[in-house]
């Protein structure tokens, strides 16, 4: 029995990295075809790609009554993101941000989404009222995305004229939903196989959440994270994390606590938000510091995260 729950946690954390892989992949080739910059590009259509693991865990996860699966997975996955994913990246390759206002606007908007949630979780619920302002937001973070698009896209026309991108358009459009598909079955897989996991250890479902799980359904950002560190694109990985972590308050939260009334631990109130928040300041600030995240300001990111996880771990891990 042991054997066929982790053999499914493999094959769910598997399907979800694949089947972000073709998603993302595929939006990003849709997405160049408009013309839009590399940072825009990671902000929004990349963003959503690799955000849906966490919305399909944490939806799923509010529908079956697992309010520890649903917050934990959301708020660590943007711990993770910043901490783990971003900071190990920049430590390989330092990131030069190729549109400062672009991601000073991005930056602020995402503390401003780490702000709210928390305010409305300070009193140990996120109800179904409160998925209304988180909503509202992600309406409100679409047109932003949208507005700055168009803008860019109109500037790069003038630039440098109109061109046909349509050929592959097809390909692309059913590689998406084939990823799509791949990233809601191997979800459903990897709760379910989680949880088991967690009773057998005998770990909080929280501390689960924020560590296995949101580590399963973050690994496509740490994919593309990677790769675009690696090949050079580091502005896809700067506005693929901070797009990330707004949709995974907005989008993952907003419609997770529109699912189900979600209740807020003691710890997500006073270690969690703190962490999430803090990380979200630290980025912001070294992403306007000479327009580039150097080495020692990724190490200081991964030091956050590593802080983060020994408080968790020695102060949280028996709680209840």
């Amino acid at each position: 029995m042991t054997l066929l729950v982790l053999l499914k946690l493999i094959v769910g954390i598997a399907l979800i990295t694949k089947g972000a892989d073709w998603f993302t992949e595929s939006a990003v080739r849709i997405a160049e075809a408009t013309r839009v910059p590399r940072v825009v590009i990671g902000a929004t259509i990349v963003s959503l790609a690799t955000t849906m693991p966490e919305f399909t865990v944490s939806t799923y996860s509010a529908l079956t009554s697992r309010a520890d699966y649903a917050v934990g997975n959301a708020i660590g996955s943007t711990v993770c993101n910043i901490g783990l994913i971003l900071g190990s990246c920049m430590m390989i390759r330092p990131a030069l941000i190729d549109r400062p206002a672009i991601t000073l606007q991005q930056g602020l908007i995402m503390i401003g989404a780490g702000a709210l949630v928390t305010l409305l979780g300070l009193n140990g619920s996120l109800s179904r009222l409160d998925s209304i302002p988180l909503l509202l937001g992600l309406l409100s973070y679409i047109y932003y995305s949208i507005s700055t698009a168009r803008g860019e896209r109109r500037k790069a026309i003038a630039e440098e004229g109109e061109r046909d991108e349509g050929v592959r358009l097809l390909k692309d459009v059913a590689l998406f939903v084939v990823g799509a598909g791949c990233v809601v079955f191997g979800s459903r897989w990897l709760v379910n196989s989680a949880e088991v996991v967690a009773r057998k250890l005998g770990v909080p479902d929280l501390i689960i959440s924020i560590t296995l799980v949101a580590l399963g359904t973050s690994l496509p950002e740490y994919v593309t994270a990677l790769t675009a560190t690696i090949k050079g694109y580091q502005e896809i990985s700067v506005g693929n994390i901070m797009g990330a972590d707004i949709l995974d308050i907005v989008w993952v939260l907003g419609g997770a606590s529109a699912a189900s009334n979600l209740s807020i631990q003691r710890q997500t109130k006073v270690l969690d938000f703190p962490f999430m928040l803090l990380l979200m300041i630290l980025l912001t600030l070294f992403s306007r510091s000479g327009n580039r995240i150097a080495r020692a300001e990724g190490f200081a990111l991964f030091a956050v995260y590593v802080v983060y996880l020994a408080l968790m771990f020695i102060f949280f891990r028996t709680a209840v």
